[in-house]
This record gives structure tokens, C-alpha cells and sequence, in this order.
């Protein structure tokens, strides 16, 4: 495998975005994984470990920055919104397809958590897609609401009718992860979304990572990210991705996309074919270290099932 490439393409509302393209060194037509990040992550933030895994398996891949975020253009920055982030995979898949060595006809798109409930969404739409690989996805907003600290919404619909009555007013952001151990340790989390000791020690791994790439990282998130959030299921989306295979990996702990049931429920709703994979552990466990190697493999075999 050669260094991955940097490599950029544009939305079909004229935003670029960039990542990097992983190739393996062989001949011919290749097929092609489409990745990217979850909530306010970057390219940089472990996923190049499963395009070098896919890589060694025979597949290209390729990662981007969603947009407003990292390497990517696009404004506001520091947003979520996964119905956006869903029509970009389209684009994504489109400039993968016409890639120099790649075959059109065997491209799998792949998300983790939130980027997962994305590209639950995209594949049930996209005509150009054989496969989808959803790693512990981010299923329900209403979900997701029932666990958004104290107040969040509340806060979203202020600052909406304010803003609304005043343009100029400036949009309001949100810490996710805390910035210290001291924090990561206090039994409240306050304000904070992602808080507990794992989840310090996981985003400071992440953001040397893209610190050491020259990436720009900020631990914040726009308020009205929670309304974009909150509105979308894309569980009612995962039985159209059939006749195109899906794999479905769910944590048996997870506090951040779900219990394992409700996983288990949403994986029920997609049609043949499909396989579902238990995880072992915490959700940001199987990023990385011990358990990455079972998550990995189930993943390459699958693609080299239907992919």
C-alpha cells in the first residue's frame, strides 16, 4: 500500500471536501469503501486503521471530512446535520466511482455513529452503491433527545426565535467531550455530551492525531445541531437499502448510539441481505486497540461476500 493521497471533490451545491484516497498496490479494477467520521470527528481520528485494513483485503478507500468540519469547506463550521451529511455521501460515492482503478460497480459506503445513521439514510437512496456497513449507527433522534442534557432543546428553540428576530445575533455552540480529566472525572456532566473518563482519554487520542496532521479539530458543536439531530430517524430508512447488502455491527454497551435491543430492532426493519455482528464492550472500544481486530474482520469478510 502507498501513502493515501489527498484528494478533494465537490457537493452538488458547489462545497468541496477533502480526505485522503488509500489505494492498495494492484492492477485492475478495484472496488471501493466510502468512509466517513461520526459525531464532530475528523478523517484522522482512527478510521485510517480500517482503510488500511481494507486496503490489505484487496479495496481502495476513501475518507472525508464532512462538511464544516476538518480539511472540509463548508459553513457554519462545527455542525451536524444528517440529512446533509447524507446527500454528501451521494457526491462522495459519485467521485469514487470515477476515480482512475475503480470499479463503479462495487462501491460499499461505510459510517460509525452518527455518520452511521447517515449512510443508513444514503443507502437506502443511492442507485450506485452494492453494500453498506453501519458500525454501531446512530438510528433514532428521538432517541438521541430523550438523552441530550438537561434543557439542550429548550436552549435550541431560544436561541431559534432569537436569531429569528435578530439575524445578526451570533449562533450559539456547545462543548461535547470534556477538556480535562479533572472534568472527565466529576459525576455530573453539566452541559457536556460526551462525559466519562473513556471518552476523555478516547477524544485526546483523536485530536493528537489530527493535531500531528496539521488539521484543524475544535471541541465544539453548533447549538442548532441538536434540532438537525432530533428531527431525523434513519431507521425508518435502512429497509430500502435492500437489494443492497447491509452489515450492521452494534456494541453490547452502548450509551452513545443505543442499547443493544433497540440496535437489534433497527437491524430487524432491513430486508435480506443483511448480517447483524454483536460487538463486545463500550461503543469507543472497538475504534481502537484489542477489539478493532474482531470489528475489522467481520467487516472485510463481509465485503468479500457482497462487495
Amino acid at each position: 500500500m502507498s501513502a493515501p493521497k489527498r484528494v478533494e471533490f465537490r457537493a452538488i451545491d458547489g462545497v468541496t471536501l477533502r480526505g485522503d484516497l488509500f489505494m492498495p498496490a494492484s492492477s485492475g479494477k478495484l472496488p471501493i469503501v466510502v468512509m466517513t467520521q461520526g459525531l464532530t470527528l475528523l478523517k484522522e481520528h482512527y478510521i485510517a486503521d480500517w482503510a488500511k485494513r481494507f486496503n490489505a483485503a484487496g479495496y481502495a478507500a476513501l475518507i472525508y471530512d464532512h462538511r464544516g468540519w476538518g480539511s472540509s469547506d463548508g459553513e457554519p463550521r462545527n455542525t451536524v446535520n444528517p440529512m446533509q451529511q447524507a446527500d454528501d455521501y451521494h457526491d462522495a460515492v459519485i467521485f469514487a466511482g470515477n476515480l482512475p482503478g475503480i470499479d463503479k460497480n462495487r462501491i460499499a459506503i461505510w459510517g460509525i455513529g452518527h455518520s452511521g445513521g447517515a449512510s443508513m439514510i444514503a443507502a437506502g437512496d443511492d442507485p450506485n452503491i452494492k453494500a453498506a456497513i453501519l458500525v454501531m449507527p446512530f438510528f433514532s433522534g428521538a432517541y438521541d433527545e430523550k438523552n441530550f442534557p438537561d434543557g439542550m432543546m429548550d436552549r435550541v428553540w431560544a436561541e431559534r426565535a432569537r436569531r429569528d428576530l435578530d439575524p445578526s445575533a451570533r449562533p450559539e455552540y456547545v462543548t461535547v467531550w470534556d477538556n480535562s480529566e479533572e472534568e472527565a472525572n466529576a459525576p455530573e456532566r453539566g452541559q457536556t455530551l460526551l462525559h466519562a473518563p473513556a471518552a476523555f482519554k478516547f477524544i485526546s487520542g483523536a485530536k493528537a492525531l489530527s493535531d500531528a496532521a496539521g488539521t484543524p479539530w475544535e471541541n465544539k458543536l453548533l447549538l442548532q445541531s441538536f434540532y438537525s439531530i432530533a428531527k431525523v430517524e434513519p431507521q425508518d430508512h435502512i429497509y430500502k437499502i435492500a437489494p443492497c447488502a447491509v452489515l450492521y455491527l452494534a456494541a453490547e454497551e452502548d450509551e452513545i448510539s443505543g442499547p443493544l435491543e433497540m440496535q437489534k430492532a433497527t437491524f430487524a426493519r432491513a430486508r435480506e441481505p443483511k448480517q447483524f455482528v454483536q460487538l463486545k464492550d463500550l461503543h469507543i472500544e472497538n475504534y481502537k486497540d484489542h477489539l478493532f481486530d474482531t470489528n475489522a474482520a467481520a467487516q472485510i469478510e463481509f465485503l468479500k461476500k457482497y462487495v
